[in-house]
């Protein structure tokens, strides 16, 4: 799959010192289900955790807090470019999410696991 298919779009890091408080938290949260996921799911390839959606939601965060924003056809090209491959699906869903957060503080993103998509 291309990075044709990523929708794009530019996340922006909220000014809201609130807002940047939870997402560090959500940070943490993802690094540890990364950490999960490599052990058992990608034990025989632990690169591939990172292009998990936890994983995407991890960098994506971490890359927010590095450059104050994102841009997902850009970042989406960076990781096709890395891992030689991406789930677009994953990688959208994963920045909407993100974005979710910057917007409204995850008022779109059912409680709970954070797997679930947002259905629109």
């Amino acid at each position: 799959m291309g990075s044709s298919m990523i929708k794009p779009f530019k996340i922006i890091l909220p000014d809201n010192a609130g807002l940047q408080k939870k997402l560090k938290k959500k940070l943490s949260e993802y690094d540890k289900r990364v950490s999960r996921l490599k052990k058992k799911l990608y034990r025989h390839n632990p690169d591939l955790s990172y292009i998990s959606i936890p994983g995407l939601k991890a960098l994506i965060t971490r890359r927010l807090y590095q450059r104050g924003e994102v841009h997902t056809q850009e970042l989406a090209q960076e990781l096709l470019e890395e891992y030689g491959r991406i789930n677009s699906k994953e990688f959208n869903t994963a920045a909407g999410v993100i974005n979710d957060y910057c917007e409204t503080g995850g008022k779109k993103v059912k409680k709970g696991t954070g797997f679930k998509t947002v259905s629109s």
